[in-house]
C-alpha cells in the first residue's frame, strides 16, 4: 500500500473514531493488577487493498482499588507513531451483582485526550459507559491454562452502551459542530484462564450519524450510518 495513503487513512481514523474496546467490564479484585494490549478499530474499505478494521493499537493498565472499583489508563500506541499523543483514563464500578455471581452490571466514567504535535491541536472527550454481563463456565471442556495450571475463571459475555461527548463548538474549516453526543453499542466476550484473558468485541460507532461524504469509506451494519468496529485483545492479570 502507498505510504501516503496509509498515513492519511490512519490520521483520519484517529481523528474521526479514536476509541478502543471496553476496559474491564467486570472490575478486578481488590489490589489485583492487569495489563492489556488491544488491536482493532472501525472497519473500512481500503481502495485496491481490502476491507479490514483499521489496526489501531493501545496498551492499558488497570488496578482494583476495591472489589467493586477498578481504575485504568490507556496509551494509544498507533496514534503516537503519527505524532498524536492520545491517552485515556477512567474508573469502572460494579453497580449490581446477582446472588450467584453469574450476572452483573457495571458503569464507567472516564475521558480521552489527543494532542496533535504537527498541528498543535488538543482534544478532550468525556466518556460514559454501562454494561450488563453474564458469566458462564464450560464445565464439559477440559482446557489447560495458557502456560500453567487449569482454568479457574468463568468466561464472560457482555452487552453495553456508551457515549463520547464533543465539547468543541466548531469542527474543521470553522463549521458548526452539530454532533455533541457520539453513542456506541457493543457486544463482547472474554475467554478467561487463570491469569490471561482473550477479549473480542464488536462495536457500533455513531450508529445514527451519516457516514457519507467523509474521508473514509466506513463499513457499517446500519448501512449508511456510523461504522462497525472490531477489536481483539490480550489481558494479563497479576
Amino acid at each position: 500500500m502507498n505510504k501516503q495513503i496509509l498515513f492519511c487513512l490512519i490520521i483520519a481514523g484517529i481523528t474521526l473514531t479514536s476509541c478502543g474496546p471496553t476496559r474491564f467490564v467486570e472490575p478486578l479484585a481488590m489490589r489485583e493488577n492487569a495489563v492489556s494490549i488491544d488491536l482493532g478499530g472501525p472497519i473500512v474499505k481500503i481502495p485496491g487493498v481490502a476491507t479490514s478494521p483499521i489496526p489501531f493499537s493501545s496498551i492499558t493498565y488497570g488496578r482494583g482499588l476495591t472489589n467493586n472499583l477498578t481504575l485504568h489508563g490507556s496509551w494509544y500506541s498507533t496514534a503516537a507513531l503519527f505524532g498524536v499523543a492520545q491517552v485515556g483514563a477512567g474508573g469502572t464500578y460494579r453497580l449490581w451483582k446477582s446472588k450467584d455471581g453469574k450476572h452483573g452490571a457495571s458503569g464507567m466514567i472516564g475521558f480521552n485526550t489527543a494532542l496533535d504535535f504537527f498541528e498543535n491541536n488538543f482534544k478532550f472527550w468525556p466518556q460514559l459507559d454501562a454494561h450488563y454481563y453474564w458469566k458462564y463456565q464450560m464445565r464439559d471442556m477440559v482446557q489447560d491454562d495458557m502456560f500453567t495450571g487449569g482454568r479457574s475463571r468463568s468466561n464472560l459475555l457482555y452487552l453495553g452502551v456508551g457515549s463520547w461527548y464533543e465539547l468543541e463548538g466548531r469542527k474543521a474549516h470553522n463549521q458548526k459542530q452539530e454532533t455533541v453526543v457520539i453513542p456506541m453499542l457493543n457486544i463482547g466476550h472474554d475467554l478467561n484462564w487463570k491469569k490471561w484473558t482473550l477479549k473480542t468485541e464488536l462495536k457500533l460507532l455513531a450508529p445514527f450519524t451519516s457516514n457519507q461524504d467523509i474521508v473514509l469509506d466506513y463499513v457499517s451494519l446500519t448501512g449508511k450510518k456510523g461504522a462497525t468496529g472490531f477489536y481483539i485483545g490480550l489481558i494479563r492479570r497479576f
